[in-house]
């Protein structure tokens, strides 16, 4: 068995996929990372027909690209290549692709379709049916090589992410009307009322209303135009925890596109850094006391960058999510605020600075928890007990 990944696509998604392929060629197996727009001489050189495992994410070398699909069938089907999809945001933004699996991807049974939140896979087992193979999986942390000594950081808090305002999304909601205008921002304020709920469930809740005889196909259709709903929500509440942190006074870093368009009490500009690569962003971390996280709608799963800070030995502030109570513990090794309560974010973050020893035990107990159980190699043994 052989492990085969993309490069030259994305560059957070290459990062995970080099960091995955190190983790299995340390276990022992041939890893082979292909440029995406490479020679197909070089590809076909790895393929072992009924041998090979494709890891891909979001989709990419399975959506239908040209460079995959000969005579209308992927190439992986074709070499029974066992395909293993990591989707990393909700899987009604590749709602094409999960509906042509058995021509994008491999034959049924070697098609895996992995989601890092329980909620995902919910939705994939009830509207797309033809996924055979469903798997519940976090993914890992990185970072762990650049993590320096307390002493050493120069941050209060870090974030690393984009940032789009709200505004963008008002061409969208007002794009079919007054009355889709009206029933679209009810949405938004339920899912703002609530972000604890699953984004499905809020939106499903408000199309049978309207829809009540709506087919599996036609709820799974109207999701995936959705998206703008759920951005909307998710750079709404973003806005709101790092504006409450800014006003405060903090020494807040920002690493990412657009926030100089971020609403401030005070009327300030921010700025953040460009978002340079991965390996940059964690360096960065590493030198910060604190990284906030706020969660993307993800009431059931984890981000990586939660795991990410704790193994560059930085605390994780981060809004709660089912599967984060389960598996961490408040002021032991993290810290929750809660996302529609801005204020208790701020006064979560002064106390902790206020109170080095306990921010510094938390921090250890945080690294130690992820260097155990939320590593790449940890992720790797989970991917290897489903297909071996």
């Amino acid at each position: 068995m052989n492990f085969i990944f993309f490069k030259d696509k994305i560059e957070t998604l290459e990062y995970f996929s080099a960091r995955l392929a190190d983790a299995l060629s340390g276990l022992g197996f041939e890893t082979y990372i292909h440029g995406f727009y490479g020679d197909r001489a070089a590809l076909f050189s790895h393929i072992r027909d009924g041998e090979s495992v494709l890891v891909t994410f979001n989709c990419i070398g399975v959506s239908g690209e040209p460079e995959y699909i000969s005579d209308g069938v992927s190439l992986w089907r074709l070499h029974a290549v066992t395909v293993i999809n990591i989707l990393v945001d909700h899987p009604m933004y590749y709602h094409e692709q999960l509906e042509k699996l058995a021509v994008y991807a491999s034959l049924p049974e070697r098609t895996h379709i992995v989601c890092i939140d329980r909620n995902h896979m919910r939705y994939v087992r009830s509207f797309y049916p033809e996924a055979v193979n469903l798997h519940f999986m976090v993914l890992a942390g990185s970072g762990e090589e650049y993590a320096v000594d307390f002493d050493k950081k120069k941050y209060d808090i870090i974030f690393t992410g984009n940032f789009t305002p709200c505004s963008h999304f008002e061409r969208f909601i007002e794009c079919n009307g007054p009355e889709y205008a009206v029933f679209y921002r009810g949405i938004i304020d339920d899912m703002l009322s609530d972000p604890s709920r699953p984004v499905e469930q809020v939106c499903l809740e408000h199309i049978k209303r309207e829809a009540p005889d709506a087919s599996p196909y036609e709820l799974r259709f109207t999701m995936s135009k959705f998206l703008f709903i759920d951005l909307y929500v998710r750079f709404y509440l973003r806005e709101k925890a790092i504006a409450a942190l800014d006003a405060a006074g903090f020494n807040l870093v920002l690493i990412g596109h657009g926030f100089e368009s971020l609403r401030t009490k005070s009327g300030r500009t921010l700025s953040g850094k460009a978002l340079l690569p991965t390996a940059h962003c964690l360096k960065e971390t590493a030198f910060a006391k604190i990284s906030l996280n706020v969660m993307p709608g993800f009431a059931d799963g984890g981000h990586d960058r939660i795991l990410s800070s704790m193994l560059c030995r930085t605390l994780s502030l981060t809004d709660t999510s089912i599967w984060l109570k389960e598996n961490f513990t408040d002021g032991y090794d993290l810290c929750f605020y809660d996302i529609t309560r801005p204020e208790g974010l701020v006064d979560t973050a002064a106390e902790l600075l206020a109170n080095p020893e306990k921010l510094y035990a938390v921090t250890l107990n945080g690294n130690k928890k992820a260097l155990e159980s939320h590593t790449w190699e940890s992720r790797a043994c989970e991917i290897l007990n489903w297909i071996q």
